[in-house]
């Protein structure tokens, strides 16, 4: 059992370790961004309603969208303010359909894309390969389920070969 545990372990421990390194970066990025947009957050007030400027905006930039594709589903409105001017961005659909619209102040399309993750949220999930990522991410998910069992196998084995719990939990942690 401790030979298939240590193979499992060797060929599982390079996936861990990538797994392991991009969600740490990605952690870091997410906890510096958050960091950074808590010392620009600009003070406006959104309760009162949309300044009449950003809601001409909006409405223009929808008619622009369901100009260019009328069975366009609409998921979310975003606006990110950052400085005087905001950008309005209007997200429609679902999975490979999905796109992002840029909305310029004068309610023109500035720029229409589908959006992109990131390298290293790609890199951390798999996807940058493609299915074979996603497959082999299965295939590590399984042999994660494997140490887990022939770990446990293994400790069941100290316990049993032990005197008493109090040497085999000693064993455990290596300690004589």
């Amino acid at each position: 059992m401790r030979r298939y545990h240590r193979v499992i372990s060797f060929v599982i421990g390079i996936f861990l370790t990538l797994i392991t390194v991009t969600g740490i970066l990605l952690h870091v990025r997410e906890f510096m961004e958050e960091e950074e947009s808590e010392r620009s957050k600009p003070s406006l007030n959104l309760a009162q309603g949309l300044p009449p400027e950003w809601a001409t905006a909006l409405s223009k930039g929808l008619q622009a969208v369901y100009a260019q594709d009328p069975n366009v589903r609409i998921e979310r409105i975003r606006i990110d303010v950052e400085g005087e001017k905001p950008r309005l961005v209007i997200q429609s659909g679902a999975g490979e359909e999905r796109k992002n619209y840029i909305i310029g102040m004068d309610g023109t399309i500035l720029k229409a894309q589908k959006p992109e993750k990131n390298l290293l949220l790609r890199l951390h999930t798999g996807e940058i390969i493609g299915e074979a990522g996603e497959g082999l991410n299965m295939l590590f998910g399984v042999g994660l389920l494997a140490l887990l069992i022939t770990g446990f196998v293994m400790l069941v084995d100290y316990f049993r070969a032990a005197p008493d719990s109090k040497t085999a939990i000693r064993r455990i942690f290596g300690l004589k």
